[in-house]
This record gives C-alpha cells, structure tokens and sequence, in this order.
C-alpha cells in the first residue's frame, strides 16, 4: 500500500490521493441503495485501496499505465449519483475521482457547443451556459451533482429529453483515455460517415472501456419561452391513448411525465412543458392542449404544473445532503424499487395489465406506473413492508426480475435512463444474446488485464 501510494504520488501530488477510511468508504459505494439489491446475488463490495483526484489526461494516462503494470483495478468515479452500482469497488483498487477536472475549456457559440471537462456538475455546466444565453439540454433529476464524464458514461435521459435526447445524443466529440493507456479522441463534428461510431464504446460504457476525460456537447440557446400544463385522466388507459394522438400528431413536448401515483389512485396526472421560439411555443401549446381535452383530459391549476417544474431537483439535492441515507435505505424494513423499460408502443398497455398481476402475485404494491418523455418509455414503482419475514427484500427482487424477463419476452429493453452497472448485469446475457459476446471481446482487447471498472455490466 505504502509503495503504491508513493508511486501515485510520483504521478499527482499526495495531496490529491487518499487512503482515509471514511473518504474511502464514501467512494466505494453510489445512489444503489442496499435494499435494492437481491438477496439471492448480494453484491461483494470492498474499500478502494485508495482514491486519487487527478488534474489532467496525462496524470489519467499515468495511472492506467500503473494500473495495468500492478494488475490493479481502477473506478472511474463523478458525483456518484448512479443508481445501479456502476461506481461500487467490488474489487479493492483505485477510485479516480475526476471531480477536480472541472473546467469549461471553450463555449463556441457559433458552433453552438461547448468544450468541457468530464469532472465537471452539470448545473454548474448549465449556469455557465446561462451567461451566454445558452443552456445545457441534459436536464436529469441529479443536476445538482452528477458530472458530465458520469452522464455520459450512463447515457442518461433528462426531463427535457424529448427536445434535446440523450445525454450521449448531446455528445458531438470526446476524449478518453482508454484501458491501455492510449487517448482516444473523436472529432467534434454532428454527422461522420467513415466507419463506426468509436463514442459510442464511452457513452453507455460505463467506464468499463476507457475514462471520459472531456467531452464536446451540443449546447441550445435559451428558451424564448417556457409553457407548462397539467392535465388529468381518469385512469392511465385513457392518458395513455391521449398521448399516443399527441406523438401521432407530429407533437414533441419538452417535458412529459405521466403517471397514476399513490396520490392519484383513481386517476392519473400528465405534466407537460413546451418551450422554444415565442412563435412556435403558443401553438404547439394549443395544438396539444386541444388535443388532449378532447381526448378525456381535465386541465388543473397551473400551479401544479410549476411545483412540479421546480421541485424536479429536489430529491438530489437531499442526496447532497445525506449520501448515507440513500445506501441504507430499506433497512426501515421497507423496501423500494423501480424498473424503467423500453417498449414498442403498441405493446405498452398490455405489459402493465401482465406486470400488474405479477405485482399482485408476488404481494408487492404498485405505487405508480407512468411514461416519461414518450410512449415507450414505461415505468413502475414498488415497494413492499417487511412484516418480520425477512422475506419482503427476496419478494420484491423476484418481482423485478419477472417483470424484466416479460419485458425482454415482449422485445423491450430492460432500462433506458439509468445504466446497467451491477444491479442489471446478470440481465445482459438476455438483453443482448451474441451481442453481449462482441462486447466481451472489445472489452479483453482494450483491457487484458481487466482493469477497468471490473465487475460490471457483465464483462
């Protein structure tokens, strides 16, 4: 330990690297919360030997090539905000922290992108943006802290995803450094037609293939105007059918979230924003607003709408406030988890009316079914008590599970927001079939001595 320390020191000042058993503890672990974890493959973590935050691509360069000649693994880590354990040390080696390489490197307006370090917050990207009447359009609930290298090694989608995509739809060029210890860099460029799409062993990739140094995303001008809506339908059938016509009709919203939640049992909710040009907003706004009262939908205040808007936030900002909380939840004795799935439209209703008896089956309780940006895009949100079994965690697991394998019997894909990291990884096999045997194969190419962020996605 003392040689490896003094050898990282020889690479980034030892001011930089730590091997404090609380610090390391905090960084061996993200958002995945334990009682999310199935009983039956509980998940082996350890404490990173040690945790290093570098200053530049070469002291990255330098620290994979010490890696691989000490046959030690490396996490690459942002704000540890994943909730699927993509940031956990199953295996003792170094965290690298990226969070120090936090600098807008460039904002090119009239390209209309910026050049940034993969270190750096997203709201913080976002205010720096606002200064040149610019925003960011990757919007996800954790703003507040996760980092760009993390929200592309996720490829997470946003609240305003419905303009602007996914993170890595965002991405127009980037920097890594790769497993080997070579750089790999894309030209930032919308459209190259000479070969594969090399960004894409990053985005999604989870830091399993290389380490997201910097990234050149798209950025877009500030919105003109901003309009928000909430309607009511009397069950999820009828809204679902409403926004069906909606994306039917040529209709993008910005935001739409939709659901029947716990508060609005005999009904549900849909939330909507457009914004844009001041000439276009108003009637997108109308076309949609009449659209979908005559479809069944209720208008309710717009102040619902506007909670909703500001709050959007709020749940990572408690994170920031108490990461621990977040890991341990579930030992209250209940227990809460979600699937989020990608589906064919046309199949949408009637996987929840199956996943609905599976729920029921199994004992657990729905507390929500919804879509989030379109039709396709399906979730749920359970949650079981533990009455002194001990057997509420296992029967929650096996419900998820379940109701991944009909999604993947019906063509889904069993998440489209949130990454695969360790929760998801025994799914892979079944989401890619020979897929998943290509990937392996890049993956013992780039990395023999298996490196980088082992243990994950099922490579």
């Amino acid at each position: 330990m003392k040689t490896l320390i003094e050898r990282l020191a020889s690479i980034t000042s030892d001011q930089w690297i730590t091997s404090d058993p609380t610090d390391l503890d905090t960084l061996s672990w993200d958002a995945l919360s334990e009682g999310r974890i199935h009983p039956l493959r509980p998940v082996d973590t350890n404490s990173p030997a040690c945790a290093v935050f570098p200053g530049s691509v070469d002291d990255i360069r330098r620290i994979v090539l010490l890696a691989n000649e000490e046959k030690i693994p490396i996490v690459p880590y942002g704000g540890g905000s994943g909730l699927m354990g993509a940031a956990l040390s199953v295996t003792p080696g170094i965290v690298v922290d990226l969070r120090r390489m936090n600098q807008v490197l460039e904002i090119d307006v009239g390209a209309r992108c910026a050049r940034v370090q993969a270190g750096i917050v997203l709201e913080t990207l976002d205010q720096r943006l606002t200064e040149e009447n610019f925003i960011l359009g990757h919007d996800p609930w954790t703003l507040p802290v996760a980092t760009v290298g993390g929200a592309i090694s996720t490829n997470s989608v946003g609240y305003r995803a419905g303009v602007y995509g996914s993170m890595g739809e965002q991405v127009l060029g980037l920097e890594a450094v790769m497993a080997n210890g070579e750089i790999l860099r894309k030209r930032a460029v919308p459209r190259s037609s000479t070969g594969p799409d090399l960004r894409l062993l990053l985005i999604g990739g989870e830091g399993c293939f290389g380490i997201v140094t910097e990234a050149t995303l798209k950025i877009f001008p500030k919105p003109e105007m901003r309009v928000l809506r909430t309607l009511f339908f009397e069950s999820f059938e009828p809204g679902f059918e409403a926004i069906q016509k909606l994306f039917a009709a040529g209709l993008r919203p910005a935001l739409l979230d939709f659901g029947d939640d716990d508060e609005n049992r005999h009904g549900a909710v849909l939330y909507l924003a457009f914004e844009g040009a001041a000439e276009i907003v108003p009637a997108e706004d109308r076309l949609a607003t009449d659209l979908l009262l005559r479809s069944g939908g209720k208008q309710l205040p717009i102040t619902e709408a506007e909670t909703f808007w500001h709050n959007r936030h709020a749940i990572a900002r408690r994170f920031l406030a108490n990461r621990s909380q977040q890991r341990e939840r579930g030992r209250d004795g209940f227990h809460r988890d979600w699937i989020h799935v990608a589906l064919p439209a046309s199949k949408v209703l009637a996987f929840r009316r199956a996943a609905m008896v599976i729920i029921e089956q199994r004992g657990v309780d729905l507390h929500e079914s919804g879509l989030w940006i379109q039709p396709e895009l399906f979730s749920m949100r359970l949650g079981i008590e533990d009455h002194g079994q001990n057997q509420a965690q296992l029967a929650l697991q096996q419900t998820v599970d379940e109701l991944l394998k009909l999604a993947h019997e019906i063509g889904g894909s069993m998440e489209y927001t949130h990454g695969v990291g360790v929760k998801l990884a025994p799914f892979m096999l079944k989401e890619h079939g020979y897929g998943l045997e290509i990937m392996r194969g890049i993956k013992k190419m780039l990395d023999p001595n298996n490196i980088m962020n082992p243990g994950k996605m099922a490579l």
